[in-house]
Order: structure tokens, then C-alpha cells, then sequence
């Protein structure tokens, strides 16, 4: 009885182990279950529909968005994946959670809603039907799988990572720089409209941009206090990521200096 009982636990385990490997070949390595497939510079980019071919525009506006950024390394290779309404977005879906409109995991970037290339719009589904800007979107995410990359899949990866202020501000802040260099670009003037935003809020839900999506309200905060930190206490992002310091304080030490501006 005892044998049988061994052999089915040993069956049922092994089982199981065959499935999570399965599973995880799929999240990791997803490129046989989409039909197309483009190469451009460091990008392989993967669709069951007919790929845009200004797509190749749009990457280079992304890479264009990084390359100042410290951790940007001109021989990474990413695969982005074009996943609305496929199987894998299922599976992604189940394993990882659904809402985000996008996900980036080790080099891929998966792209989980609708887009229109030519118009360089995604379409977030999540909270609010809503329209944003794709290149940014694919920025922010080419800054996640250079953090796994730089920093390891220990530190950075979906269920372990630097507190959410460090882990999302520096995409938000990079993606965004066309706009933070701005001559009419203000740090002190967004800051306030954050403050007024947040104040108002019935819940977490902001717009971030003027007539854009909303997004968590922690975002926003994230990117000011990275800006902020990089901009006006010229820390890099590795000082950010070793700094010891609280949210809190940080938050506290940006609402400081923004006062001072009008004393």
C-alpha cells in the first residue's frame, strides 16, 4: 500500500514539475506561437497579425528615448511580442495576472492590448478604455528588461523587486524625457498639478498627461521623485537603487525644495 502510494505521489509530482516547466518555456521563450516576425537593430518583434512596417520608426524613437539613460547597452537584443488576442496572452494572463498593458520579462516585452502602428497608439483596456503613446509605452518597458538585466533577475524580477517607487519611477522618467526637456516643461509646476490631481481624487486613478489615460496615482509620484533626484540632486540611478532612504522622506524632501523655489 505504502509502494502505491509513493508511485502515485511520485507520478502526480512529476507531473506537475513537466507542467510548470512547460508553462514557464512558454512565458520565457514564446516566439513558435506567433505566425510573423520583423528584425530591426536590437529589436525581433512577433505578431500573428501583418507587422506595420513603421514599426522600425517607432522602435528607433524608443531606442532614441534611452540611449541617455545609464543602462541603456546598445548589444541587448529584445523580443517584443504583439499579444492581443492570442493564446500566449492567455497563458501570460493566468501566470503573471491580467491589467497591464503591457509586461516586460528578462528581454521580452510583451505588448498585451490592441495597438495602431501607424497612429502610435496602445489601447489599455484596465480600469478605463483609453488611448497612449506606444513608443513611451515600449520605452518604459526596454528600461524594465535593462533593471533585470543590470541588476539581475534576483533583485528585479515580477515577484521581487527594489520597493515600486524605484522599480517604476526610472522607466516613467526615461520614456517621458522627450517631454521633461520641454523648454515649457516645468518640474515645480508639475509637481503642484500632482498635488492638485491627487488631492481631488475619489482613488488612485490619475492622468498622468494632460487628456491621457489614467494611471495609479504611484506613478506619477514615482517619476517626479526620481526626476527630482536625478535632476536636481544629480543622483544617478544606481545612487537611487542603493539609497537608504524612505519614500516618505524622499516625497517629504521634494515638497521641501519645491517650497523653497518660492521663498
Amino acid at each position: 500500500m505504502k509502494k502505491a502510494v509513493k508511485r502515485i505521489f511520485a507520478g502526480t509530482l512529476l507531473m506537475g514539475l513537466v507542467s510548470i516547466s512547460g508553462l514557464a518555456t512558454i512565458i520565457f521563450f514564446p516566439e513558435p506561437l506567433f505566425a510573423n516576425k520583423i528584425e530591426h537593430k536590437q529589436f525581433n518583434v512577433y505578431s500573428n497579425e501583418k507587422i506595420d512596417d513603421k514599426i522600425k520608426s517607432l522602435l528607433d524613437d524608443a531606442l532614441n528615448l534611452i540611449k541617455e539613460s545609464e543602462l541603456y547597452d546598445e548589444g541587448y537584443k529584445y523580443d517584443i511580442f504583439l499579444a492581443n488576442k492570442s493564446f500566449f496572452n492567455n497563458i501570460d494572463g493566468k501566470f503573471l495576472g491580467h491589467g497591464p498593458s503591457a509586461r516586460a520579462t528578462d528581454n521580452n516585452i510583451i505588448i498585451k492590448v490592441e495597438v495602431d502602428i501607424q497612429r502610435n497608439l496602445f489601447f489599455p483596456t484596465f480600469y478605463q478604455k483609453c488611448e497612449g503613446n506606444l513608443t513611451y509605452l515600449i520605452a518604459h518597458e526596454i528600461v524594465h528588461c535593462l533593471q533585470d538585466y543590470e541588476y539581475g533577475k534576483w533583485k528585479f524580477n515580477p515577484f521581487r523587486h527594489p520597493e515600486f517607487w524605484k522599480l517604476e519611477g526610472y522607466p516613467e522618467y526615461v520614456s517621458r524625457r522627450e517631454m521633461l526637456l520641454d523648454r515649457d516643461y516645468s518640474l515645480t509646476k508639475e509637481i503642484d498639478r500632482y498635488i492638485d490631481l491627487e488631492s481631488k481624487s475619489a482613488d488612485i486613478w490619475i492622468a498622468i498627461d494632460e487628456g491621457g489615460c489614467k494611471a495609479p496615482n504611484y506613478y506619477y509620484k514615482s517619476r517626479l521623485m526620481t526626476e527630482y533626484l536625478i535632476d536636481i540632486k544629480s543622483f544617478s540611478y544606481d545612487m537611487i537603487i542603493s539609497d537608504t532612504s524612505s519614500e516618505n522622506a524622499i516625497y517629504a524632501e521634494m515638497l521641501n525644495w519645491r517650497e523653497s523655489i518660492n521663498r
